[in-house]
């Protein structure tokens, strides 16, 4: 069965090259906007829907409804899905605990279709997502991260967005430390990538790939690692992934 791809946007403007890219991985078939990450799910659906269809997409579908039996038909049929930004979590206590539709999300890309989204979006592609609460004081701290479950796109990832403009690579590495067995995956804002066969390829700006290398160690509530090893990758650059 052909692995599909995944497109991972670090938020801010999304440039035409997405929906492009979308449009032609997708090949005519149906393409399904999922912006439960939005409050008004139908006005976040059909702006992203509409500027998809502005750069080339055909057969994009906008659901204004957050019953995830109302979207199974739509995801069995597409080629390609894409999630917009707001709140991650806002998604996942929406449709995170019907497991038939995040199978469905996920058979998207099964059956080699693309998979994407921008700022929230993005995050919620790995197998843990950053929450947004974290420990200023203490950042490298037991618990000075919360992650909670994503949609498993990425089956061995954490995906952070906005990364370097918000400062976010202390808490993508109390991440990592916490879950030494993922690899960490931080894009900056208006960064992209691309992933398809297991390999990351740097679109655009820059993305930062963290992973711990040697044993974890704990002293009471502080976090320690023998080593971590970063890479902050450059347009055109690649990284294959575990």
């Amino acid at each position: 069965m052909p692995e599909g791809a995944v497109i991972l946007a670090g938020g801010g403007e999304t440039p035409p090259e997405i929906p492009q890219t979308i449009a032609r991985l997708a090949q005519g078939a149906p393409i399904v906007v999922l912006a439960h990450t939005q409050q008004a799910i139908g006005e976040g659906a059909e702006r992203s829907a509409e500027f998809l269809r502005q750069h080339g997409a055909q057969q994009v579908y906008a659901p204004d409804t957050a019953d995830p039996e109302a979207l199974l038909p739509l995801l069995k049929e597409a080629r390609a899905v894409w999630i917009p930004g707001g709140d991650q979590n806002r998604f996942m206590e929406r449709l995170g605990s019907h497991k038939s539709l995040i199978q469905a999300i996920r058979g998207v890309y099964e059956r080699g279709g693309v998979v994407g989204g921008t700022s929230a979006g993005a995050s919620l592609m790995g197998a843990l997502m950053p929450t947004g609460e974290q420990s200023s004081e203490k950042p490298l701290t037991k618990g000075g991260c919360t992650l909670a479950p994503a949609l498993g796109l990425l089956p061995d990832a954490i995906v952070d967005q906005h990364f370097l403009k918000r400062h976010r690579l202390l808490r993508l590495l109390c991440a990592l430390m916490e879950n030494p067995t993922l690899i960490g995956i931080g894009v900056d804002e208006n960064g992209w990538a691309l992933v398809q066969n297991r390999t990351l390829k740097v679109q655009a700006g820059q993305v930062v790939v963290a992973q711990v290398q040697g044993k974890t160690r704990q002293h009471k509530e502080l976090l320690g690692a023998d080593a971590i090893r970063l890479q902050v990758l450059l347009p055109g650059e690649r990284r294959r992934l575990p």
